[in-house]
This record gives structure tokens, sequence and C-alpha cells, in this order.
């Protein structure tokens, strides 16, 4: 990939934060949906929950298959138990501080690498933040839908963003340009810092 290339993807990664930078906590009742689409849409609508599941599917593809399928598994089952904890009506006060400091998370591992986190650790980040996404998700589902449907669009929505990620990911790698994987994980923190102490 020439210098010309780099250049355009960059301004088109940083011009799709600054479009999508609205929606930061943006949710859905946007539209009249049924289950379904409520629990597809969600994780579109917050920039936050884009932006994390984006990257770990990023994250993912630089990683060795079976890393990074177990980490995207563990993500997916730990995001349903935080969204069946909301729809039950569980609550946590820091949750939206945990989504943050996620954002905080995922930029680092993308720009700085973690070859040198204990993979105990690294577990037990997946799972705390999948569950904090989880958690946002059930907490918000509108009370009109069905539970069952609206899960089912969110794993569904989910999977496609970590799916994208990964696909994403290993093309950039394919192409020589992992530069564009730390260039999303720095504009990715940076969004987290800015959302800490703009709160």
């Amino acid at each position: 990939m020439n210098d010309w290339h780099r250049i355009t993807l960059q301004y088109l990664s940083l011009g799709g934060l600054l479009v999508f930078s609205h929606s930061v906590s943006a949710h859905t009742g946007l539209l009249a949906t049924d289950g379904f689409s409520h629990g597809f849409l969600h994780p579109f609508l917050g920039l936050d929950h884009c932006l994390v599941m984006l990257g770990l599917g990023l994250w993912a593809s630089t990683q060795n298959h079976r890393l990074a399928g177990l980490a995207v598994l563990l993500f997916l089952l730990f995001m349903v138990a935080g969204a069946l904890f909301g729809l039950a009506g569980g609550r946590f006060v820091y949750v939206e501080t945990g989504l943050i400091v996620s954002l905080l998370a995922v930029g680092t591992a993308l720009g700085c690498g973690t070859q040198r986190v204990p993979q105990p650790w690294l577990w037990v980040a997946v799972a705390v933040f999948a569950a904090l996404h989880g958690l946002a998700h059930g907490s918000e589902m509108p009370l009109a839908v069905s539970g069952v449907a609206y899960m089912t669009g969110m794993v569904a929505a989910t999977a496609v963003l970590l799916g994208l990620g990964w696909i994403l990911g290993w093309i950039a790698r394919r192409g020589h340009a992992i530069g564009l994987l730390h260039l999303y994980g720095t504009l990715t923190g940076l969004t987290g810092a800015w959302l800490l102490f703009s709160a």
C-alpha cells in the first residue's frame, strides 16, 4: 500500500469517527422497531459499543486463532450474561465509566499490544468489559419489545461487528497496513480519554 492510500484511509477513518461522534451516547428508541431490530441496532447506535466491538475484532485478527476465538467467545458469553442481569433489573452505578474504560483498554491493546499482559488478566478484562456492555444493552431495552428477540438481535449485531473487525484486520495485515490498526487504537483510546475527562 503506497503513502497516498495510507493517508486516504487515515482521513477516512478519522472522518468516520467525526461523523459518528454525535452518537457516542445515542441509543435505541429513535425508530419504531420490534424486539429484534431494537437489539440489532443498539450496538451500532452508540459509538462506545461500536468502537469496542470493532476494536476487539481487529485485535483478534492479530492473535493466533485459538486465542482470538476464545476472546470472542468469552466476550459474547459475558455480554449475554450482563444483558440478562440488566433485563432482570440489575444495575451498576459505574457502568458508563466502565464502558469508557473499555475504550481506553481496546485502544491500548491495538496501539501497544498485549504481549506482556498475563492471559488470566486478559480474560478477566474481556469478561468484565463484555458484561458491562451487555448490562448497558439489557438495562436500556424498551419495555414494549420481546426480550428473547432483543437478545437475539443484540448478539447477531455484536457478532457482525466482531467479524467485520476481524476481516478488516486480516485485510490490513495482508496489505502490510498494520499501522491502520494502531491508528484505530489511538483514535479509540483518545475517544475514551475525551469521554472520561469531559464527563
